[in-house]
């Protein structure tokens, strides 16, 4: 099998597009894709100031590897979420991926706020996962706020956008699943605007590329991390019909309706959906 660009023999096959690339034309490929999607859903922009958010993981290594590439003003944002080894090793990933392409890192530790993932686990357990996002969120903010971010990418991939939709359509939030955008800018001024680079590309073209790019990740996977049953379902669905995942994407992105009601946490002063936000509710479960 040879290589659809130049007629070389060819590394990889992608299904979803019909072609076989060679390693060579196939980081051009990755490039070339997530270009255009940045432009086609306006995702960013080049005088943007980027906070990229790392895990240390295959994805935000790729989202951050290719924003470099293609001339974005970006920094690194690591948190640590205190998950025992999981989080040590993550952060000697996302180090090396910071020299590797030479850009600033910035560290937080959720330790510093009072309390770690592993504290959750142990007192709330079902709640784990649910905490794990809330403190990414709240993080990601109010860094990103605090030091004069533009915008916060985050690794989402196209299968992590049709799972989550799938799942909440069936649990009846249509509400949220219809939030899914590739970018949602601020509905009040402590609000960072959020966007996605990476929502058209599957796991296994990050996957591809991080192998053939030698971009740093690790293969660590969180310990508390649940059964991806609904992933497993879109991979399914994918293997028996390429294209769908990002055929299915496509038809998800439309302009999403604002927040009705805006008011502020009244512990941090955050932006909240009542008195108290997530965050602080999450602290307040922990220390009683």
């Amino acid at each position: 099998m040879n290589c659809r660009k130049c007629g070389r023999k060819a590394a990889v096959n992608l299904k979803a597009y019909g072609i076989s690339l060679c390693e060579k034309c196939y980081i051009e490929f990755y490039k070339n894709i997530v270009k255009k999607s940045i432009k086609r859903f306006r995702i960013l922009n080049q005088d943007e100031r980027i906070l990229t958010a790392v895990s240390g993981g295959k994805d935000s290594s790729a989202m951050a590897a290719v924003l470099k590439e293609l001339g974005y003003d970006i920094e690194l944002l690591y948190i640590d979420l205190g998950i025992g080894s999981y989080s040590k090793e993550s952060e000697n990933a996302v180090r090396e991926l910071s020299k590797n392409l030479d850009l600033k890192l910035n560290v937080v530790r959720l330790k510093d706020y009072g309390f770690t993932i592993d504290d959750v686990a142990e007192k709330m357990r079902r709640k784990t996962c649910s905490a794990c996002g809330i403190a990414k969120r709240y993080i990601m903010n109010r860094f990103g706020r605090e030091n004069d971010f533009d915008v916060i990418a985050t690794g989402h991939t196209a299968e992590d956008m049709v799972s989550f939709y799938i799942k909440n359509l069936a649990g009846g939030a249509k509400v949220w699943a219809e939030k899914l955008m590739p970018r949602n800018d601020p509905f009040d001024e402590r609000v960072v605007a959020r966007a996605k680079p990476l929502f058209e590309m599957s796991e296994k073209e990050n996957m591809l590329y991080v192998i053939i790019g030698n971009i740093p990740y690790t293969h660590a996977e969180c310990p508390h991390a649940p059964e991806p049953e609904w992933k497993e379902i879109v991979y399914e669905v994918e293997r028996r019909k390429p294209g769908f995942v990002k055929n299915f994407l496509r038809g998800l992105v439309r302009p999403a309706e604002g927040f009705e009601k805006i008011s502020y946490c009244k512990i941090c002063g955050e932006v909240a959906s009542s008195e108290i936000c997530a965050f602080c509710r999450l602290k307040e479960r922990l220390e009683s």
